[in-house]
């Protein structure tokens, strides 16, 4: 017989000890039935001479989608206070912490396929965000005490850096066109933004922004804060 495992919503690696925040894990009281992973990619449209169709550009997919339909959390037994042993931990992840000047990261843990250390063959391997958290109160005691809750858990995935050796955009660099590459393109990977590209054109004196040569080198110039 396999042990069973609770599930759990844990603080991030350095982020419970940097923002003093303590304990550094929360156990689901019951496993949730269902996790629902949403992904998505959303595609830029450009213009293309002679053609009646906008022509999609794929720079970047969205971040995913974590979501826990019904977790219940039950204190009835005990008159404990639901809000003050469940919710209140998790309503501390929605918020900045002054330590860290943001909110604290996370990784959902159920058994060995799962979090941020996890195989890359199973369904989540992400560090989260906690960013949406809707509570239902269903049961109180006669002083008012909220004893029993479902909520609705959302996390959503933190977005590494696309490689290792992607550039600030406050600091100038060059650029070595590719094979296929668009300033478009270049744009969103240089600066995560496409509508950039002019900013690349008009700093190399490029009048026709369709045609680049592979091999050609850009000077990317920075974008002052």
């Amino acid at each position: 017989m396999s042990n069973f495992t609770k599930a759990r919503i844990e603080v991030y690696g350095d982020d419970a000890s940097k923002g003093h925040f303590s304990p550094p894990f929360h156990e689901f009281m019951f496993n949730p039935e269902a996790v629902r992973v949403t992904k998505s990619v959303t595609p830029k449209q450009g213009r293309t001479a002679s053609s009646s169709a906008p022509k999609h550009q794929f720079t970047s997919g969205n971040p995913a989608q974590l979501e826990f339909g019904e977790l219940l959390f039950d204190e009835f037994d005990s008159r404990g206070n639901v809000y003050v042993k469940h919710v209140a931990w998790f309503e501390a992840l929605l918020k900045a912490n002054e330590d860290l000047h943001r909110p604290p990261r996370v990784v959902f843990m159920w058994g060995p396929g799962w979090g941020a250390e996890a195989s890359p063959n199973k369904i989540n391997t992400g560090i989260w965000w906690v960013t949406g958290l809707d509570v239902n109160y269903t049961m109180f005691i006669a002083d008012g005490t909220p004893v029993r809750c479902t909520c609705k858990l959302t996390l959503s995935e933190e977005r590494p850096e696309s490689g290792e050796n992607k550039q600030s955009p406050d600091t100038a660099h060059v650029h070595m066109v590719g094979r296929g590459d668009t300033l478009q393109a270049i744009s969103a990977s240089e600066y995560d933004d496409p509508g950039e590209w002019r900013r690349i054109a008009q700093a190399n004196g490029i009048d026709d922004p369709i045609h680049l040569k592979p091999g050609q080198r850009l000077l990317i110039p920075p974008i002052l804060r």
